[in-house]
């Protein structure tokens, strides 16, 4: 491999908008939390092998398998402690990978340690301590999951709202996430709506199977952004009505390369769709979904999308800078930009 290639892709000042913080826990992390439980003197209750926890290309599981194994991340972080552990070591390995900027997402939840405002808390603590030690920026999206009630959505929309309000420099957004096989979108519109009128920025995962009703309704709410976007090519289950919506909309799409080649929703590197999107010329921002469960890096996924697309560096570090368009913290994009045009214009002639 190419060193020089692999030292240009760290040391690339990276956007990451698609991360779900208990899919992002690598081994380290997740050891790290295991001691504090023992220590602690409280119940493990994983139960299972880390190798369970990681999806590679060769593994037999699917799309829908892989929201199995975040039952081991979940035990992992159910107390404040633990939860507050495992966002700060997150964003460190983030930064230590080149990433400047990083929009972390989670699920808040009642756990028999802490409910679900005290979940957000201290997420949203670990994140300002964090600001003081790491010259990465870090900002909340809270997410939905398509499993959750509908009154259990509002209730987490509700609590997204008002730490916006304590906070907006940190909660910058709400999404939708989840096993796309249960729920619908049509059901939380309202939700949205609620939270976007508060001034929470919206991005959806879309198309994450073929869907295309559900995927136009998604594309006519006008989201700030969307994740995925697997099946809206005509090539991959989506129909010319959807891809065209989705063309004429300029909505980006957050890519995440090896998640979708990982869990079979892609074949393989050379027939994702991020041809088809760039190509189109959607915005498209590279993502890592969720690095610990996929074992990658954001360096790796532009890695990645370098070699299999035959993109020189100059294409590669425009992915990065054009990423800062679509970031929900839009006074931090000026000072972004400046750093990314710095790094291109010493590294890119």
């Amino acid at each position: 491999m190419d060193l020089d290639l692999d030292r240009f892709c760290r040391e690339l000042p990276k956007i990451e908008l698609h991360a779900h913080l208990n899919g992002s826990l690598s081994r380290s992390t997740m050891l790290q939390l295991q001691r504090y439980y023992a220590d602690a003197g409280i119940s493990d209750e994983t139960n299972a092998f880390f190798d369970e926890f990681q999806i590679g290309a060769g593994d037999t599981r699917n799309l829908s398998d892989c929201f199995q194994v975040f039952n081991i991340a979940h035990a992992l972080t159910s107390t404040p402690e633990t939860l507050k552990l495992a966002t700060t070591l997150t964003l460190q390995e983030f930064q230590e990978d080149g990433c400047c900027y990083i929009e972390l997402r989670s699920t808040p939840r009642d756990t028999s340690h802490m409910t679900k405002r005290q979940y957000i808390d201290t997420i949203v603590q670990a994140m300002q301590k964090s600001s003081q030690s790491l010259s990465i920026i870090s900002l909340l999206i809270v997410s939905i999951n398509r499993s959750n009630s509908i009154s259990e959505a509002e209730e987490i929309a509700d609590l997204a709202i008002e730490y916006h309000k304590k906070f907006p420099n940190v909660v910058v957004g709400l999404e939708l996430s989840g096993n796309p096989g249960c729920g619908k979108f049509e059901n939380f519109v309202k939700i949205f709506s609620k939270t976007r009128t508060a001034g929470l920025k919206v991005t959806l995962h879309c198309g994450e199977i073929s869907n295309p009703e559900e995927i136009l309704q998604m594309i006519q709410f006008k989201p700030d952004r969307i994740g995925h976007g697997t099946c809206i090519h005509p090539k991959f289950g989506g129909t010319d009505d959807v891809w065209e919506a989705l063309c004429k909309s300029g909505i980006p799409v957050e890519v995440c390369l090896t998640s979708n080649v990982n869990t079979k929703s892609a074949p393989d590197y050379s027939s994702h769709h991020f041809k088809y999107l760039y190509d189109a010329n959607i915005p498209v921002i590279l993502c890592t979904d969720d690095k610990g469960v996929f074992a990658t890096s954001l360096s790796q996924e532009y890695r990645i999308c370098l070699d299999t697309f035959l993109l020189d560096k100059v294409k590669i570090a425009s992915l990065a800078l054009n990423a800062i368009k679509y970031i929900f913290a839009e006074d931090k994009r000026k000072l972004l930009s400046d750093k990314v045009q710095n790094f291109i214009d010493k590294n890119c002639v």
